[in-house]
């Protein structure tokens, strides 16, 4: 969070002004994960047979995908696609809520550019993980078999999968975080009174100041993105957000709250 560096007054008159604190999110109980002991049927005989035989399809046909006997491999190692499966209530509890960019008519009626992740879209990135895997073994085996190569790969991808989710869809914005279900960009204020107030309040200030505040608070651009839009150095980036949030602390207290409030997202 950015810091406005206010030095302390050792006066017992005055008024001390602090930065916000950060915010701390109670994370639920953490579950544990589920052992992982039983990874396939044990119906087909040679899944690497199977598999190869599909790669060889997919090779010669790669606009049909891997053919209607890739289902069986899917059959096949249910049992681990239903560990993965319960292994989300871990993953939940370890890693924090997920978020994915609306898209089409999703964003009709919504405010917020995410939405959470559900169980549906967990499911499909788990069959998306184990489809890369069973790619890698197809293109160049690295284990005596396909099972041994699904233990060994399957859940470290699976966990960097999910972990990325926290990355927004402009590289330039900031990590997604627990809150980022209220992101917009630019940000749109519930209250129609704060966001006409903090526009107003905005146009007042110096344009540097300004379009400084804009990018970081109402864009949610990294301290380094906000440098480079800007075309400054990272410290004359730093003094215009503090002198502009310095501004709004000393003569509009609410619209400086409001910005503050937006780093959380």
């Amino acid at each position: 969070m950015l810091t406005l560096g206010i030095t302390p007054l050792h006066d017992e008159t005055a008024v001390l002004v602090q930065d916000e604190p950060a915010l701390e999110i109670a994370m639920p109980q953490v579950f544990e994960q589920p052992a992982l002991t039983l990874l396939h049927r044990g119906r087909l005989a040679h899944p690497e047979a199977l598999l190869a035989r599909l790669y060889r399809h997919y090779q010669a046909q790669p606009e049909r995908g891997w053919g209607p006997d890739y289902q069986e491999l899917v059959i096949e190692y249910q049992p681990l696609f239903a560990w993965a499966i319960a292994s989300w209530d871990f993953l939940l509890s370890t890693q924090g809520c997920r978020f994915l960019p609306r898209a089409g008519e999703q964003r009709n009626g919504a405010r917020g550019d995410y939405r959470a992740v559900t169980d549906t879209d967990y499911s499909r990135m788990v069959h998306a993980v184990f489809r890369t895997c069973v790619l890698e073994f197809a293109q160049q085996p690295a284990a005596p078999s396909l099972t041994q190569w699904l233990r060994e790969r399957f859940w470290p991808l699976t966990l960097e999968a999910y972990r990325r989710m926290d990355r927004p869809t402009d590289a330039r914005q900031r990590t997604l975080t627990p809150y980022s279900y209220l992101r917009c960009v630019p940000y749109r204020f519930l209250n129609e009174y704060h966001e006409e107030l903090v526009h107003r309040i905005l146009r007042q200030l110096p344009e540097q100041e300004q379009v400084a505040l804009d990018w970081y608070f109402l864009h949610f651009f990294t301290e380094e993105a906000t440098t480079e839009t800007l075309g400054c150095t990272p410290e004359a980036s730093q003094q215009l957000l503090r002198q502009g949030l310095l501004k709004l602390l000393v003569h509009h207290r609410l619209s400086y709250c409001l910005l503050r409030q937006i780093e959380r997202y």
